[in-house]
Protein backbone atom coordinates (compact mmCIF):
# COMPACT_ATOMS: atom_id res chain seq x y z
CA UNK A 1 0.00 0.00 0.00
CA UNK A 2 3.14 2.29 0.88
CA UNK A 3 4.37 1.90 -2.85
CA UNK A 4 1.04 2.26 -4.16
CA UNK A 5 0.87 6.02 -2.12
CA UNK A 6 4.42 6.43 -3.09
CA UNK A 7 3.06 6.03 -7.26
CA UNK A 8 -0.12 7.61 -7.03
CA UNK A 9 2.16 10.78 -5.51
CA UNK A 10 4.73 10.55 -8.22
CA UNK A 11 1.82 10.55 -10.98
CA UNK A 12 -0.42 13.61 -9.08
CA UNK A 13 2.88 16.00 -9.23
CA UNK A 14 3.93 14.68 -12.77
CA UNK A 15 0.45 15.80 -13.91
CA UNK A 16 0.35 19.31 -11.87
CA UNK A 17 3.48 19.94 -13.16
CA UNK A 18 3.01 19.22 -16.85
CA UNK A 19 2.42 23.26 -17.81
CA UNK A 20 5.45 25.87 -17.80
CA UNK A 21 3.57 28.30 -15.41
CA UNK A 22 3.98 26.15 -12.69
CA UNK A 23 7.50 24.63 -13.89
CA UNK A 24 8.64 28.39 -12.89
CA UNK A 25 6.48 28.59 -10.06
CA UNK A 26 8.19 25.64 -8.36
CA UNK A 27 11.59 26.78 -9.31
CA UNK A 28 11.24 29.99 -8.42
CA UNK A 29 9.88 28.81 -4.57
CA UNK A 30 12.78 26.77 -4.05
CA UNK A 31 14.51 30.11 -2.89
CA UNK A 32 12.15 30.60 0.24
CA UNK A 33 8.64 31.56 0.36
CA UNK A 34 7.01 34.62 -1.31
CA UNK A 35 3.66 36.08 -1.28
CA UNK A 36 1.15 36.01 -4.05
CA UNK A 37 1.36 39.39 -4.88
CA UNK A 38 5.44 38.78 -5.04
CA UNK A 39 4.95 35.39 -7.09
CA UNK A 40 2.69 37.78 -9.64
CA UNK A 41 5.30 40.36 -9.97
CA UNK A 42 7.69 37.75 -11.11
CA UNK A 43 6.14 36.26 -13.33
CA UNK A 44 4.31 39.29 -14.53
CA UNK A 45 0.73 37.29 -14.72
CA UNK A 46 -2.64 37.96 -12.85
CA UNK A 47 -3.30 37.41 -9.31
CA UNK A 48 -6.43 35.44 -9.99
CA UNK A 49 -4.56 33.55 -12.71
CA UNK A 50 -1.38 32.77 -10.46
CA UNK A 51 -3.36 32.06 -7.57
CA UNK A 52 -5.03 29.36 -9.47
CA UNK A 53 -2.05 27.60 -10.37
CA UNK A 54 -0.81 27.85 -7.10
CA UNK A 55 -4.07 26.34 -5.19
CA UNK A 56 -3.64 23.11 -7.96
CA UNK A 57 0.35 23.07 -6.75
CA UNK A 58 -0.78 23.06 -3.04
CA UNK A 59 -3.79 20.21 -3.88
CA UNK A 60 -1.08 18.11 -5.36
CA UNK A 61 1.28 18.42 -2.11
CA UNK A 62 4.02 20.23 -4.16
CA UNK A 63 3.88 23.25 -2.65
CA UNK A 64 3.08 24.56 1.21
CA UNK A 65 1.05 27.60 1.86
CA UNK A 66 1.10 29.53 5.11
CA UNK A 67 -0.72 32.95 6.23
CA UNK A 68 0.64 36.14 8.15
CA UNK A 69 -2.33 38.19 8.71
CA UNK A 70 -3.50 39.68 5.84
CA UNK A 71 -0.39 37.46 3.66
CA UNK A 72 -0.40 34.25 2.32
CA UNK A 73 2.69 32.85 1.76
CA UNK A 74 4.00 29.60 -0.83
CA UNK A 75 7.22 27.50 -0.79
CA UNK A 76 8.61 24.60 -1.83
CA UNK A 77 8.24 21.71 0.89
CA UNK A 78 11.31 21.46 2.85
CA UNK A 79 11.22 17.62 3.44
CA UNK A 80 9.48 14.51 2.28
CA UNK A 81 8.60 12.71 -1.37
CA UNK A 82 7.56 16.08 -2.59
CA UNK A 83 10.65 17.85 -1.88
CA UNK A 84 12.60 14.80 -2.89
CA UNK A 85 10.50 15.13 -6.80
CA UNK A 86 10.89 18.66 -6.79
CA UNK A 87 14.65 18.96 -6.01
CA UNK A 88 15.26 15.95 -9.01
CA UNK A 89 13.06 17.92 -11.12
CA UNK A 90 15.02 21.38 -10.78
CA UNK A 91 18.28 19.55 -11.15
CA UNK A 92 17.20 19.49 -14.87
CA UNK A 93 16.15 22.55 -15.41
CA UNK A 94 18.58 25.08 -17.03
CA UNK A 95 19.78 28.36 -14.58
CA UNK A 96 20.39 29.77 -18.13
CA UNK A 97 17.44 29.25 -19.87
CA UNK A 98 16.18 32.99 -20.74
CA UNK A 99 12.74 32.47 -19.34
CA UNK A 100 13.92 31.09 -15.56
CA UNK A 101 16.41 33.84 -16.15
CA UNK A 102 14.03 36.92 -16.61
CA UNK A 103 12.14 35.36 -13.71
CA UNK A 104 15.30 35.33 -11.37
CA UNK A 105 16.11 39.41 -12.02
CA UNK A 106 12.82 40.23 -11.76
CA UNK A 107 12.61 38.30 -8.17
CA UNK A 108 15.76 40.20 -7.90
CA UNK A 109 14.47 43.79 -7.95
CA UNK A 110 11.51 43.05 -5.78
CA UNK A 111 13.90 41.66 -3.29
CA UNK A 112 15.55 44.86 -3.52
CA UNK A 113 12.80 46.79 -2.52
CA UNK A 114 11.51 44.43 -0.07
CA UNK A 115 15.56 45.44 1.19
CA UNK A 116 14.51 49.12 1.26
CA UNK A 117 11.70 48.34 3.29
CA UNK A 118 12.79 46.32 5.40
CA UNK A 119 15.95 48.62 6.36
CA UNK A 120 13.55 51.47 7.58
CA UNK A 121 11.95 48.62 9.95
CA UNK A 122 15.34 48.47 11.13
CA UNK A 123 16.36 51.67 12.07
CA UNK A 124 12.89 52.82 13.18
CA UNK A 125 11.14 49.34 14.68
CA UNK A 126 14.25 47.50 16.12
CA UNK A 127 17.20 49.58 16.94
CA UNK A 128 18.02 47.51 20.08
CA UNK A 129 18.70 44.49 17.72
CA UNK A 130 21.46 45.85 16.23
CA UNK A 131 22.76 47.40 19.18
CA UNK A 132 22.54 44.10 20.94
CA UNK A 133 24.82 42.38 18.12
CA UNK A 134 27.51 45.35 17.82
CA UNK A 135 27.95 44.37 21.94
CA UNK A 136 28.86 41.09 20.58
CA UNK A 137 32.41 42.41 19.18
CA UNK A 138 33.82 40.51 16.54
CA UNK A 139 30.74 38.65 14.36
CA UNK A 140 32.90 36.35 12.22
CA UNK A 141 34.29 35.39 16.25
CA UNK A 142 30.93 34.63 17.86
CA UNK A 143 29.88 33.19 14.45
CA UNK A 144 32.75 30.40 14.72
CA UNK A 145 32.07 30.08 18.70
CA UNK A 146 28.06 29.23 18.16
CA UNK A 147 29.44 26.76 15.44
CA UNK A 148 31.99 25.32 17.58
CA UNK A 149 29.43 24.48 20.52
CA UNK A 150 27.69 22.80 18.62
CA UNK A 151 29.41 20.52 16.58
CA UNK A 152 29.85 17.75 18.30
CA UNK A 153 26.51 16.36 17.08
CA UNK A 154 24.51 17.13 13.86
CA UNK A 155 21.96 20.23 14.25
CA UNK A 156 19.04 18.36 12.74
CA UNK A 157 15.60 20.58 12.78
CA UNK A 158 16.16 23.89 14.32
CA UNK A 159 13.75 26.23 15.65
CA UNK A 160 15.13 29.93 16.16
CA UNK A 161 12.67 31.84 19.20
CA UNK A 162 12.38 35.28 18.58
CA UNK A 163 14.42 35.44 15.52
CA UNK A 164 14.71 39.40 15.38
CA UNK A 165 17.20 39.55 12.18
CA UNK A 166 17.20 35.73 11.56
CA UNK A 167 21.23 35.79 13.05
CA UNK A 168 21.13 32.38 14.41
CA UNK A 169 19.43 30.88 11.18
CA UNK A 170 22.06 32.58 8.96
CA UNK A 171 25.17 31.25 11.03
CA UNK A 172 23.75 27.63 11.33
CA UNK A 173 21.22 27.54 8.65
CA UNK A 174 24.44 25.78 6.46
CA UNK A 175 24.50 22.82 9.16
CA UNK A 176 20.74 22.31 10.02
CA UNK A 177 18.60 20.16 7.84
CA UNK A 178 15.44 22.48 7.83
CA UNK A 179 15.23 25.39 9.84
CA UNK A 180 12.20 27.86 11.17
CA UNK A 181 12.53 30.90 12.84
CA UNK A 182 9.18 32.32 14.97
CA UNK A 183 9.05 35.78 15.82
CA UNK A 184 5.83 37.77 16.56
CA UNK A 185 6.45 40.70 15.06
CA UNK A 186 5.37 40.98 11.45
CA UNK A 187 8.26 43.19 10.46
CA UNK A 188 10.99 41.39 11.80
CA UNK A 189 9.91 38.17 10.07
CA UNK A 190 9.92 40.27 6.85
CA UNK A 191 13.86 41.16 7.92
CA UNK A 192 14.89 37.55 8.33
CA UNK A 193 12.99 36.00 4.98
CA UNK A 194 14.94 38.38 3.19
CA UNK A 195 18.22 37.64 4.46
CA UNK A 196 17.38 34.28 4.46
CA UNK A 197 16.67 34.53 0.58
CA UNK A 198 19.89 36.48 0.34
CA UNK A 199 21.72 33.63 2.07
CA UNK A 200 20.51 31.09 -0.22
CA UNK A 201 19.10 29.35 2.48
CA UNK A 202 16.09 27.97 0.82
CA UNK A 203 15.54 25.36 3.65
CA UNK A 204 14.93 27.77 6.46
CA UNK A 205 11.64 29.49 6.66
CA UNK A 206 10.13 32.20 8.53
CA UNK A 207 6.60 32.25 10.63
CA UNK A 208 5.04 34.72 12.74
CA UNK A 209 3.86 32.73 15.98
CA UNK A 210 3.97 33.99 19.76
CA UNK A 211 7.56 32.26 21.58
CA UNK A 212 5.21 31.46 24.79
CA UNK A 213 2.73 29.22 22.69
CA UNK A 214 4.03 27.95 19.41
CA UNK A 215 1.84 25.70 16.93
CA UNK A 216 4.48 23.33 17.14
CA UNK A 217 3.69 19.51 17.88
CA UNK A 218 5.78 18.22 21.46
CA UNK A 219 9.13 16.83 20.66
CA UNK A 220 9.42 18.19 17.50
CA UNK A 221 13.46 19.98 17.23
CA UNK A 222 16.71 18.54 17.20
CA UNK A 223 17.86 22.16 18.23
CA UNK A 224 16.18 25.18 19.51
CA UNK A 225 17.97 28.71 20.08
CA UNK A 226 17.38 31.46 22.55
CA UNK A 227 19.33 34.18 21.47
CA UNK A 228 19.45 37.59 23.30
CA UNK A 229 15.95 37.17 24.23
CA UNK A 230 15.21 36.45 27.95
CA UNK A 231 16.22 40.17 28.94
CA UNK A 232 12.77 41.66 26.62
CA UNK A 233 10.82 38.57 27.88
CA UNK A 234 8.02 39.15 30.29
CA UNK A 235 8.17 35.70 31.40
CA UNK A 236 11.73 34.50 30.44
CA UNK A 237 11.20 30.99 32.25
CA UNK A 238 8.49 30.28 30.42
CA UNK A 239 10.01 30.87 26.70
CA UNK A 240 12.64 28.12 28.30
CA UNK A 241 9.62 25.91 29.39
CA UNK A 242 7.81 26.53 25.94
CA UNK A 243 11.56 25.63 23.93
CA UNK A 244 11.92 22.30 26.22
CA UNK A 245 8.39 21.17 25.08
CA UNK A 246 8.72 21.49 20.98
CA UNK A 247 12.33 20.01 21.65
CA UNK A 248 12.76 16.32 21.20
CA UNK A 249 14.31 14.00 23.67
CA UNK A 250 17.99 14.14 23.37
CA UNK A 251 18.00 17.56 21.87
CA UNK A 252 19.55 20.85 22.47
CA UNK A 253 18.93 24.02 23.76
CA UNK A 254 21.45 26.90 22.74
CA UNK A 255 20.67 30.19 25.04
CA UNK A 256 22.78 33.07 24.24
CA UNK A 257 23.08 35.88 27.13
CA UNK A 258 24.89 38.36 28.61
CA UNK A 259 26.14 37.82 31.99
CA UNK A 260 26.78 41.77 33.09
CA UNK A 261 24.31 44.29 33.29
CA UNK A 262 24.52 46.61 30.39
CA UNK A 263 21.45 49.04 29.71
CA UNK A 264 19.71 49.62 26.21
CA UNK A 265 16.51 51.85 26.05
CA UNK A 266 16.15 51.26 29.83
CA UNK A 267 16.27 47.18 29.76
CA UNK A 268 18.33 45.92 32.02
CA UNK A 269 20.65 43.79 30.40
CA UNK A 270 22.37 41.00 32.11
CA UNK A 271 21.32 37.46 33.21
CA UNK A 272 23.07 35.58 36.02
CA UNK A 273 24.11 32.05 34.43
CA UNK A 274 22.76 30.16 37.58
CA UNK A 275 19.41 31.59 36.96
CA UNK A 276 19.78 30.43 33.38
CA UNK A 277 20.51 27.08 34.65
CA UNK A 278 18.01 26.90 37.00
CA UNK A 279 14.91 27.93 34.53
CA UNK A 280 16.28 25.08 32.84
CA UNK A 281 16.37 21.99 35.02
CA UNK A 282 12.81 23.34 35.69
CA UNK A 283 11.40 22.61 32.14
CA UNK A 284 13.17 19.21 32.32
CA UNK A 285 16.66 20.61 31.06
CA UNK A 286 20.13 19.24 31.63
CA UNK A 287 22.73 22.17 31.28
CA UNK A 288 25.54 20.25 29.92
CA UNK A 289 27.66 22.83 29.16
CA UNK A 290 28.62 26.57 28.52
CA UNK A 291 31.04 28.77 26.54
CA UNK A 292 32.14 32.19 27.98
CA UNK A 293 33.14 34.75 25.64
CA UNK A 294 34.59 38.57 25.92
CA UNK A 295 31.62 40.73 24.10
CA UNK A 296 32.64 44.44 23.33
CA UNK A 297 31.22 45.96 26.53
CA UNK A 298 29.95 42.97 28.53
CA UNK A 299 30.86 39.16 28.78
CA UNK A 300 28.35 37.13 26.96
CA UNK A 301 27.39 33.18 27.83
CA UNK A 302 26.62 30.20 25.18
CA UNK A 303 24.64 28.04 27.76
CA UNK A 304 23.71 24.71 26.13
CA UNK A 305 21.18 22.60 27.72
CA UNK A 306 19.82 18.72 26.92
CA UNK A 307 16.68 17.54 27.59
CA UNK A 308 16.45 14.06 28.89
CA UNK A 309 13.09 12.88 28.49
Amino acid sequence: MKNQDQIDTVLATVKALADLTRIRLVYLLQAGELSVNEIALTLEQSQPRVSRHLKLLCDANILERFREQHHIYYRVPTVGLGFDLISTLASYIPANDAQIESDRHRLQAIMKEREKLNAGYIEEDAPEWTRLHKLHGNPKSFSSAVVTALKKEPVGTLLDIATGTGRMLEILGPLCRTGIGVDISKKMASVARTKLQQQGLGHCTIRQDDMYQMRFPNDHFDTVTIDQVLYFAEQPAAVIEEASRVLAPGGRLMIVAFTAAKSIQNVELGISTNTIKAWCRNAGLDPASQTDLPGKQANIVLLIANKLY
